[in-house]
């Protein structure tokens, strides 16, 4: 009899993290947790591992021997309808720190993942201005958590290309532009990060469509992320990711690569 051996979408991804985590905030081994929950040392790993699709009755004693409060299992439940309904996966911004290889195109602003405190701030509040301060300074140490897992030594590689504009405007001010700039500079030096521009002057823009992420995982199919004013959309399906690479490869050749030398990021912005 054929076995399917096809692996879980990389939605489960975030998933096995969480237990794992979980688990190791406790100081328990995998083993004394297989043990504990009536499952195999290999049946444990393939659940951290997001090697399986494991069943409600294993997630819900996993999540009383581990004391999470229901929160594995609310976990499990959404991620199981994801794989459905991607566009309601809540955990995009985990997702992509599970990635391979991360793309991205950004008209309007600097990525999340690459942004500095102040930058951060500049760019929430005007969207936000409903929100007080403590709000707006918890979604700025969100941001900067992702940045740090993204960016991070076990992070995807990465490769971003903006719109020029976006390191001309002077979001937040001169002094928050220029240590954005400085930032970005020390990132690309550092080898953690490629970047590129789409220069004002090109008379064919190819990425008017807005911005989006690719993610290319080591061994789950790719998936899309397209941003929106509120939220956004995530697919994998074959025909949509297979159109955002043709995208992605017309911005590519409409782009200049930026290194730490490149004016747009050694050129200090004046208040005056």
């Amino acid at each position: 009899m054929d076995v399917n051996t096809a692996l879980p979408s990389a939605m489960w991804l975030p998933f096995g993290a969480r237990v794992l985590r979980a688990r190791s905030d406790l100081g328990l081994s995998r083993a004394e947790l297989a043990r504990n929950v009536g499952v195999t040392d290999d049946k444990l790993r393939e659940v951290e591992d997001a090697h399986c699709r494991p069943a409600r009755s294993l997630v819900e004693r996993v999540d009383t021997a581990l004391g999470t409060e229901h929160q594995l299992v609310d976990a499990w439940a959404i991620t199981l309808q994801a794989e459905a309904f991607p566009s309601e996966f809540g955990d995009m911004s985990e997702l992509g720190t599970h990635a391979a290889q991360l793309w991205e195109h950004q008209p309007m602003a600097v990525p999340v993942f690459l942004r500095t405190r102040e930058y951060s701030r500049a760019i929430l509040e005007p969207r936000h201005p409903n929100l007080d301060h403590e709000e707006i300074e918890a979604m700025v140490d969100d941001e900067m958590a992702e940045r740090a897992a993204t960016t991070g030594p076990d992070g995807p590689a990465l490769r971003v290309v903006l719109n020029e504009s976006v390191l001309q405007r002077p979001q937040g001010g001169a002094e928050v532009l220029n240590g954005q700039r400085n930032f970005l500079a020390d990132l690309v030096k550092a080898g953690i990060v490629s970047l590129a521009v789409i220069p004002e002057e090109t008379p064919h823009h190819p990425g008017l469509g807005g911005a989006f992420r690719i993610m290319e995982f080591a061994d789950r199919p790719s998936m899309v992320y397209a941003f929106a004013a509120q939220g956004g959309e995530l697919t994998g399906d074959t025909e949509d990711v297979g159109h955002c690479r043709m995208v992605r490869d017309s911005i590519e050749e409409s782009s200049v690569d930026l290194s730490p030398e490149s004016e747009l990021l050694t050129a200090r912005w004046s208040q005056e």
